[in-house]
């Protein structure tokens, strides 16, 4: 990218001159940022849930404004100046639950390098990455004069840069920022102390008997919705000839019947451009494309033009659908016939995009290869063990299940190393899940029983060794207190709440 200055009357005067600068790639970015994604990705909150919608609403703004640094070199309007990320205390067993709400500043400028080093050092991360980026290279000899005016420019920025270690009890900020806060700031936070005071004090016994009466009438009042909800459904499936409609967006039940009304309205203004959709399923979800599993995905605040367009070119996202098991194989042969799979408890994802994915880490293992060989203490297969490949903000864990995460743009020799620590782990966690699971399905089919519940489900956070906990705790309950759960939805997750349909929600470690 060449940038032409000229000479201008300011307070730094920069001479005329030619500077080539280079730009910092995506995948240099998303390394220069794996300590900050680790620290922050919604998934190691999932015991949290205001922390973890917090952390996942800001990461969608950071990757917009990182995006459009990226490809425009501008900074759009809709960017905010800071952020909030909360980030864990320590990781010390004690201070579990305890953490530090970050203000991550953005700074107003396309300096990119300048943007990744604030990010860091707003939450105590290392820099060194990105302090060893090459800024610049072939640059003239006037190009000191360029280098002060850049170097007075960021010291207005570094004079006027803080970082304050922030605790749980002033709700991660200090009596002097209160005057920088909106209202509803301040709001927000008075409903988070009041929300955490109800949730420590608070017995399963005790909500239920204040909510049960909630949840019963609004169980009732929404049957005969839900009722017409699954006619339409039928009729639509009937009429397009689809395998199925299903529903995973998270809203309420009048939100899928307008889904289901836009998807008829569209068959009606364009009959015959449907016709793509037959035998297929159809998904109302977050995003619009084609999933893993071959699914037409229709993202529910999409104008209908979208979804059209997507169902005209639905070829185009067959044939990588149609690539995935060979880019899986590739990976397969290349990590000693690893397994390669989907985490189960893993929001949807486009196959374009997994494709993608693929291609990348099995890139970065073959040049690892190219330049060293795999540690002798591996087996000579490793087909126990499974191997997930997420976006380039996953994270690089192994899951309660056993599988192995790891993001796309992980390095070759980082992934061997990984591999290397973590083996014995996920082998453990594997045969942990195997016998729990079935104890899970047993408890789960004697709980539904015991409490005549219409349904029993859980959050995708609640892993197999809490709900069994959760579960145990239920019917010994059951036994002692008769807790009042008949005729209700019950799902198990990390906070009470009485949904707008009567779904009744518990935290997995509600308290007697």
């Amino acid at each position: 990218m060449y940038i032409f200055i000229k000479k201008c009357t300011c307070r730094y005067t920069v001479p005329s001159t030619l500077i080539l600068r280079r730009m910092i790639s995506s995948s240099e970015m998303a390394t220069a940022l794996r300590p900050f994604y680790f620290a922050v990705h919604p998934d190691l909150f999932g015991r949290y849930p205001q922390q973890r919608q917090v952390n996942e609403d800001s990461l969608k703004l950071l990757s917009a404004h990182l995006e459009s640094l990226l490809s425009q070199k501008r900074i759009l309007p809709s960017t905010p100046r800071t952020l909030p990320f909360y980030i864990r205390a320590s990781n010390a067993p004690q201070d579990r639950g305890t953490f530090n709400l970050v203000k991550v500043p953005l700074e107003r400028t396309v300096d990119t390098k300048l943007v990744l080093r604030r990010i860091l050092e707003s939450c105590n991360l290392s820099t060194e990455f990105v302090d060893k980026m090459p800024a610049s290279k072939n640059s003239t000899p006037n190009q000191s004069a360029s280098s002060t005016y850049e170097e007075g420019f960021q010291q207005q920025y570094q004079q006027s840069f803080y970082y304050r270690k922030r605790s749980e009890h002033n709700f991660g900020r200090d009596e002097d920022d209160d005057q920088d806060d909106s209202p509803f700031e301040k709001e927000f936070d008075l409903f988070q102390f009041r929300i955490k005071k109800v949730r420590e004090n608070e017995t399963l016994k005790k909500w239920l008997r204040k909510q049960v009466v909630t949840a019963t009438v609004r169980t009732k009042a929404v049957q005969e919705l839900q009722e017409e909800v699954e006619k339409l459904r039928e009729d639509v499936t009937k009429r397009l000839g689809l395998r199925e409609i299903i529903y995973d967006c998270g809203w309420n039940v009048e939100h899928f019947r307008g889904c289901l009304k836009s998807l008829e309205k569209l068959a009606e203004l364009h009959p015959g451009a449907l016709d793509g959709l037959k035998d297929r399923t159809v998904v109302f979800a977050a995003f619009t494309g084609v999933s893993l599993e071959g699914h037409v995905m229709l993202f529910t605040g999409d104008v209908q033009r979208n979804w059209l367009e997507l169902i005209k070119t639905i070829d185009k996202h067959d044939s990588y659908l149609n690539k995935l098991p060979a880019y899986e194989y590739a990976l397969s042969q290349v990590l000693r016939n690893i397994r390669i799979g989907r985490r189960k408890f893993m929001p949807k994802a486009q196959a374009m995009a997994y494709a993608s994915h693929l291609r990348k880490i099995t890139t970065a293992l073959l040049d690892y290869l190219g330049k060293s060989k795999f540690p002798k203490s591996w087996p000579t297969n490793l087909s126990q063990f499974e191997l997930v490949v997420e976006s380039e903000a996953g994270p690089l864990m192994v899951n309660p299940t056993g599988q192995l995460i790891v993001p796309a743009t992980c390095p070759g020799s980082l992934l061997v190393d990984f591999l290397t620590n973590h083996l014995a782990e996920a082998l453990e966690k594997q045969s942990s899940y195997d016998r729990q699971k079935h104890i899970e399905r047993d408890l789960h089919a004697r709980c539904v029983a015991q409490f005549r519940l219409l349904s029993l489900t859980k959050d995708d956070s609640v892993t197999p060794d809490r709900m069994i906990e959760c579960l145990e705790k239920l019917l010994a309950q059951g036994t002692k207190d008769r807790l009042e759960l008949a005729d209700l939805n019950l799902t198990i997750t990390t906070y009470y709440s009485v949904l707008t349909d009567g779904t009744v929600c518990i935290p997995w470690d509600w308290k007697q």
